[in-house]
């Protein structure tokens, strides 16, 4: 029997699901992810995932940074083990995840979200922990100075016999600079050297520890540092003590800790869990669909996931239990198997709780099952051709089957001679009724369109074929059979038009045309209705919408007349006293006994003029439209202002200063909310800004570099740790000639960001490297 998850792809979609994932155990489960066993577990993660989605739309991502799996570091911890201060570094930030989702989650409504509220009020706060764990651990991984009292003793001694030496190296330089080869001071063995020219080596009392390959320089440890060396050596070995005993007692807390630890770990791997499945669906306008305890399939425009979304035709789908079998036909290349596929995906992701890509929510009941046998299923392996491939198939689905499964058939009865295919096709069918299953099942013959016409519970459906331009459409029609279009297609392929007219007439002899002929005037039929069906629908939108239109200036003209009447006297008194001013004024010019001719018209086009006024009816249009700088109120209750529209998509920017994705279809136009000031603007993805210079490290090699090449590099670097927030870096330099090392210095001296900078210690390469603080933005 074919594997369902390969036969309708899921593979696909759940690698893009974990593509959201933050956390590395999320991403392993969601890849591994199968259909739920029971409806109840069903039921309650559909219920979270819907919740995610709206939490995620009103708020944002979780606050979960790249997440990696802790539990082999605990169970080190519980056997006795000492852990890394990598180690340590990626258990904080577990630690960090869950302070975050925890102050995340009290920011959002407990009502709204309950069964999300649930997971996450289980989060244990570890915030001691955090901070013990970074009272040792240094940003850059080492072990902090002051994680202890003796490591800091021991560590200042250090630093004092690193000055001891390096003064004393600096006198020696100085004191054999004429036998030496180079006036620089090297590192052997851990020892501090000088190179001396092989001929003068019994110049100066000491060790020798290395000889060059050309003999010509004999590396020596002057006697005079040798007991400085051993001191500083002595001081290393229990520096290592000392940070061995650090770690294994923040060890041992780590396994005091373990099961609040584990228990935080796979709250936030659900809860990325949850979010990557509703990211998934809010990206891609998806809707969480109902469960129901009926036997029922009600889904509105399901879009095939896997095809591009500007070209994939949405169909929908019914079955219930007076139709539990539907049968498509229709042209080869028309979208029967694609049809097929999608309902089998829409029911499968579904019962993994993943929104379902549709118009509207779907309704669908719980399948133990998908069975499906789609496709060339010819076996090579196992010596079967294509129609013993799909006998075997049928076989074990009509051995297993029952009334709680979905059965998905390409192609009934093909492979064999017609007639005996469309026997199986008709007996197969017999049997999925008998059994009261739902399916689908694709299929050529006429007698399986006569079938679905003559039983109970069985519906016909076509993809709709241009039979003008023959082309395939790829729309689903309930209830209308479909033709083949066989002869058409030969010809649109440029088929002979001699063996087109001879396969028309063997088609009339047997009687077969007449089928296609009833076809066609059913299908000119179902047109024919269909444009009477838009047209009618036309102009019920046009009437509706006037309706709503006379009905909103209707409420603005009673709105007005209400304003008119309630200061009706205190116009009218304005008015009237107005024009009786003007009236006046008009008068005593036209009693004026040496009035012009010419002031005589100015004075009646005045009182002309004037009779206007009074008499003008406002005349108001009232613009119900949505528009840019409108108010708005979605689907889910949040209000905001409209910043952009590009037909029926639009961005509301939210009275909190949210940026939201909508379409107009969910949204209401509402007037200004009282309490509205201008939002402050979100400043979003800085995490993910930060997150994108991950592969920084805490230190920068530059041995080997040009001078100007290295400095490039090193002011690349500097900016980037100083995005990471690092406080300390180290610049591996070497020692040479002192060209690149000064270089470096002087590049630091101008950075106004660079709080100091020394030699690196024994430990952290000597002069060889530069040891940079960097100053907190």
């Amino acid at each position: 029997m074919l594997d369902i998850y390969a036969t309708l792809e899921i593979k696909q979609i759940l690698e893009e699901i974990s593509s959201y994932s933050k956390s590395e155990v999320a991403k392993k489960d969601i890849l591994s992810m199968k259909m739920f066993s029971s409806i109840n577990e069903n039921r309650i993660a559909l219920k979270e995932v819907d919740e995610m989605s709206s939490l995620l739309l009103r708020h944002g991502s979780l606050p979960i940074s790249v997440s990696f799996s802790i539990d082999k570091l605990i169970d080190t911890s519980k056997k006795g083990g000492i852990l890394s201060p990598l180690d340590f570094e990626h258990i904080a930030n577990e630690i960090n995840n869950a302070i975050n989702l925890l102050k995340y989650f009290v920011r959002s409504e407990n009502s709204l979200y309950p069964t999300l509220n649930r997971i996450s009020d289980k989060l244990i706060d570890l915030s001691f922990l955090e901070k013990e764990i970074h009272n040792v651990i240094a940003p850059n991984l080492l072990i902090s100075d002051n994680a202890s009292n003796d490591l800091y003793k021991i560590r200042q001694n250090i630093i004092k016999k690193d000055k001891e030496i390096h003064s004393l190296t600096l006198s020696l330089l100085n004191k054999y600079k004429d036998y030496l080869s180079e006036s620089t001071i090297s590192i052997r063995n851990g020892h501090f050297v000088l190179p001396f020219k092989s001929g003068s080596k019994n110049k100066i009392s000491g060790i020798i520890h290395d000889v060059s390959d050309s003999g010509q320089t004999t590396f020596i440890e002057p006697a005079s540092l040798v007991e400085l060396s051993n001191e500083i050596y002595l001081l290393h070995k229990e520096e290592d003590e000392e940070i061995r005993r650090i770690l294994k007692e923040l060890s041992n807390k780590i396994s005091d800790n373990s099961e609040a630890l584990i228990n935080n770990a796979k709250i936030i791997t659900k809860l990325d869990f949850i979010s990557s499945k509703a990211t998934y669906g809010n990206e891609h306008n998806s809707f969480v669909a109902t469960l129901s305890d009926e036997r029922i399939i009600d889904i509105k425009n399901a879009r095939h996931p896997l095809i591009d979304k500007n070209v994939v035709v949405p169909n929908s789908f019914h079955l219930d239990e007076n139709t539990r079998l539907i049968i498509i036909s229709g042209p080869n290349a028309g979208g029967k198997t694609i049809a097929l596929k999608t309902l089998g995906l829409m029911v499968m992701m579904n019962q993994m709780a993943i929104p379902l890509p549709t118009s509207s929510g779907a309704t669908l009941s719980f399948f133990q099952k998908i069975y499906a046998d789609i496709g060339d299923n010819q076996s090579l392996s196992d010596n079967l051709s294509t129609f013993a491939a799909h006998i075997s198939n049928l076989s074990a689905i009509t051995y297993f089957v029952t009334k709680n499964d979905l059965v998905l058939l390409d192609e009934l009865g093909t492979g064999t001679s017609p007639n005996e295919g469309e026997a199986i096709a008709i007996a197969v069918s017999d049997f999925l009724l008998s059994k009261k299953c739902f399916g689908i099942i694709s299929s050529h013959f006429e007698a399986m369109k006569e079938y679905a016409y003559r039983r109970e519970n069985v519906i016909n459906a076509m993809m709709v074929f241009d039979d003008k331009k023959l082309l395939p459409t790829y729309v689903l029609k309930i209830g209308f059979p479909g033709r083949s279009y066989g002869l058409e297609m030969a010809k649109r392929y440029h088929l002979d038009d001699n063996v087109i007219e001879s396969a028309k007439r063997y088609l009339n002899k047997s009687k077969k045309r007449s089928v296609n002929d009833v076809l066609d005037k059913l299908n000119n039929i179902l047109r024919e209705n269909e444009n009477i069906n838009e047209e009618l629908k036309k102009r019920e939108k046009n009437l509706s919408s006037k309706e709503k239109d006379l009905s909103y200036q209707n409420k603005v003209l009673e709105k007005k007349k209400e304003n008119l009447l309630s200061d009706v006297d205190e116009t009218k008194e304005k008015m009237l006293k107005e024009a009786d001013e003007k009236i006046n004024a008009i008068l005593r010019i036209i009693n004026d006994p040496h009035l012009k001719q010419n002031d005589l018209i100015k004075a009646k086009k005045e009182l002309k003029e004037l009779h206007k006024e009074l008499f003008k009816e406002e005349d108001e249009e009232v613009d119900d439209s949505i528009k840019i700088n409108d108010y708005v109120e979605t689907s889910i209750g949040l209000k905001g202002r409209v910043i952009s529209i590009k037909g029926e998509k639009i961005e509301v920017m939210t009275l909190d200063g949210m940026n939201l994705k909508t379409t107009l279809s969910k949204v209401t136009k509402i007037n200004m909310p009282n309490n509205y000031s201008s939002p402050k603007i979100r400043k979003n993805n800085i995490d993910e800004m930060i997150n994108s210079k991950a592969d920084v490290g805490l230190e920068l090699n530059l041995i080997g570099e040009h001078i100007d090449e290295a400095l490039v590099k090193l002011s690349k670097y500097l900016d980037d740790a100083r995005i990471k927030n690092f406080s300390s870096v180290r610049i591996i330099h070497g020692m040479g000639t002192g060209a690149l090392r000064k270089a470096v210095h002087d590049y630091l001296k101008k950075c106004d960001f660079v709080k100091e900078y020394h030699y690196g210690g024994y430990y952290d390469g000597g002069t060889g490297a530069t040891i940079v603080k960097l100053k907190d933005d």
